[in-house]
């Protein structure tokens, strides 16, 4: 871990410890990472970012995850790459492949989850090729307040002749799509590993058939497989972390290491879900016990923005384009 690396974690830890556990999502904790700058590392400060690389806007965003905050780091993040650092106290979400003509001046749509839509300022818009911009505090729209399985804000948003921007001199879509698609990896990368953690607690504490339930073969053997497993998605997100901070990576090369990135976490955050609930029994249903902050929003996350069998397509659609031996290095490269 670079020194950098360690000082954001130390911080996301310090901050974790103002959390209110009985509160899926608080707005005043939001307000202290946006203060500090957390939401626009990565973009360069001359134009009003924090500065630093995506390596360490995914140290926040898995840190943030791995302690059980809700927050719009990902979306946040996202926007900001795209349209720039928002306003004071506020930051703004993304939507991919919503099928809008971005050409178009104005819009008509519904788009029916738009994460923390009730909460943004703005809306970025991503399509195949291009992106705009949607101001959500206008007469064109309409927005149906919601929270997901997470207990997160989302919204469905209606836009009746809504001002679109155009957004000309935005990075290409792939490059905002797979910005957008790491940080979810990393944020079902952190909640697996905070999972993880808590229910090795408690095996280790809970005793049962007179010793600590840890010592039964099949809960050890069952943590096993689950370091296993977030050993193997944390390694793939690595990859793509690397891949995406080096310029001159092929754009087959840096994709392909992205969606193994989103597949492999998504498969991850599935089996530890389960697994963890299993070792928990009745308790971990409880409201008053904390391990739902990390599984409802595996649940909500998995297939987020662009699910996980979306990813395995796109991989199956890069090998018949390509000669198999030629993706097979692109992917292991």
């Amino acid at each position: 871990m670079s020194d950098v690396s360690g000082e954001l974690t130390a911080l996301i830890r310090d901050i974790a410890k103002n959390v209110d556990d009985s509160s899926d999502w608080a707005p005043e904790l939001w307000h202290t990472i946006g203060e500090l700058g957390l939401a626009t590392i990565g973009i360069p400060e001359d134009v009003g970012g924090s500065g630093g690389s995506i390596k360490d806007l995914m140290v926040v965003i898995r840190e943030l995850a791995r302690a059980g905050i809700g927050t719009p780091i990902v979306e946040a993040s996202t926007a900001a790459f795209v349209i720039g650092p928002p306003e004071p106290d506020s930051f703004d979400t993304v939507v991919v492949g919503s099928n809008v003509n971005l050409g178009a001046p104005t819009v008509t749509a519904r788009l029916d989850a738009v994460p923390f839509g009730s909460e943004a300022n703005r809306l970025v818009l991503v399509g195949d090729r291009d992106s705009a911009e949607v101001a959500l505090a206008h007469e064109g729209v309409t927005i149906w307040v919601s929270t997901d399985v997470g207990g997160l804000p989302t919204g469905r948003v209606e836009l009746d002749g809504a001002q679109l921007r155009s957004l000309p001199n935005a990075p290409e879509a792939t490059a905002i799509v797979e910005r957008l698609t790491l940080g979810r990896a990393a944020s079902l990368l952190g909640s697996c590993c905070g999972a993880y953690e808590l229910t090795r607690r408690y095996v280790a504490e809970r005793r049962q058939f007179g010793g600590p339930l840890i010592d039964i073969p099949a809960v050890a053997s069952a943590l096993a497989q689950m370091t296993v497993r977030i050993r193997h998605a944390e390694s793939a997100v690595d990859r793509a972390i690397d891949l995406c901070v080096e310029s001159d990576v092929p754009a087959l090369r840096r994709l392909s290491a992205v969606a193994s990135a989103r597949v492999a976490t998504a498969d991850c955050a599935t089996m530890v879900a389960r697994t963890t609930h299993q070792l928990h029994g009745a308790v971990g249903v409880t409201r008053e016990y904390g391990l739902h902050r990390y599984t409802r929003r595996i649940w909500a996350w998995r297939d987020a923005d662009v699910s996980e069998a979306s990813w395995l397509d796109c991989l199956g659609t890069m090998a018949l384009d390509v000669d198999e031996d030629t993706l097979w290095n692109q992917v292991l490269a």
